[in-house]
């Protein structure tokens, strides 16, 4: 953010200063984050004094995977957008913590949702735009430049010029003031492999962001409750009694702390399964009958239908 600020001729250690925050910070210290409150400042005055309104589209000159650092070169290593979807969603939290973002199954259609928890607001919208338009470049980068949506919307409302250079930008009919923050894909564009694709990297790297990620975010109280489940589910099978429990507190409890941090019970469950299911699929050393009770599914079809869900693709042609 900070070169696109520059690339106006604008100060942009003074602009973050004048929002109570030092960049020297972040050079000192790349998982540093900064609150949500004064980078909502920072975005402001970045429109301010560049006097664009669609800066957050100049931020994607500047975008490369590795901006994203780890979980950007996962993604670009998937075996196609939807995977690198997937990944981009079980990592956002090594990223940020702002935003809450889930994928919405509409048949040949996928949607990605992007919301922000009360509690984080006020949260600039131009940020979620640079989020949106980042995500678009990177899987430009995986299959090509004419890669597009087929459609999106921004919740907040702007200027007429504004959803012309969006639009231009996306490829697609953009909304903005809509019910909702979405990017919306065709299914089959998503599942289209593409040169860069190395899953062997992917799954290497993976792990790493699974330990990283655990340490970058041990104070957050929904990053124990995932470090149980996936210690445990392969053994125990654990329910949201089992967990509470190790965590010396009620179910209740456990639940109210979880929601604080805009995410429950079933969906770290949710998580848990589909991290541990590929993980094991591309091993391609159990069976898919004995992955699927291990994970606490009733039978392989009950599996199958799950693994397409997180993926796109059956678990056969995920190990192929």
């Amino acid at each position: 953010m900070a070169r696109s600020i520059a690339s106006y001729g604008v100060d942009a250690t003074a602009v973050f200063r004048q929002a109570r925050l030092n960049l020297e910070d972040v050079q000192r210290d790349s998982e540093a984050r900064f609150p949500v409150r004064q980078m909502a400042e920072v975005w402001q005055l970045a429109v301010e004094q560049t006097g664009d309104p669609c800066i957050a589209l100049t931020l994607t000159r500047y975008f490369q995977p590795s901006t994203y650092s780890a979980p950007g070169i996962a993604m670009v290593s998937s075996r196609n957008v939807l995977e690198g979807l997937q990944r981009c969603i079980r990592y956002f939290r090594h990223t940020t913590d702002v935003a809450d973002i889930d994928i919405r199954d509409n048949g040949d259609l996928l949607s990605l949702a992007i919301s922000i928890p009360p509690e984080n607001q006020p949260c600039a919208p131009e940020a979620i735009e640079a989020y949106s338009a980042t995500a678009v470049k990177l899987f430009r980068l995986m299959v090509d430049e004419e890669f597009s949506p087929q459609s999106v919307s921004f919740s907040h409302p702007a200027s007429a010029e504004k959803v012309t250079a969006f639009s231009e930008f996306f490829g697609c009919p953009v909304t903005f003031d809509a019910t909702e923050t979405l990017l919306t894909f065709e299914r089959s564009a998503l599942l289209k492999p593409h040169m860069f694709a190395n899953p062997a990297l992917a799954a290497s790297l993976d792990e790493w962001i699974t330990e990283r990620l655990a340490s970058f975010t041990e104070s957050h109280f929904a990053t124990r409750v995932q470090k149980y489940l996936l210690d445990h589910m392969l053994f125990d099978q654990p329910d949201a009694e089992m967990t509470a429990a190790h965590l010396n507190m009620s179910v209740r409890t456990m639940q109210r702390h979880l929601k604080k941090e805009g995410v429950s019970f079933n969906q770290l469950l949710n998580d848990c399964r589909h991290h541990l299911a590929i993980k094991l699929v591309a091993e391609k050393k159990l069976p898919l009958t004995e992955i699927a009770l291990m994970l606490g599914f009733a039978d392989q079809s009950s599996f199958t239908r799950a693994f397409r869900q997180w993926t796109g693709v059956s678990p056969k042609q995920y190990s192929a």
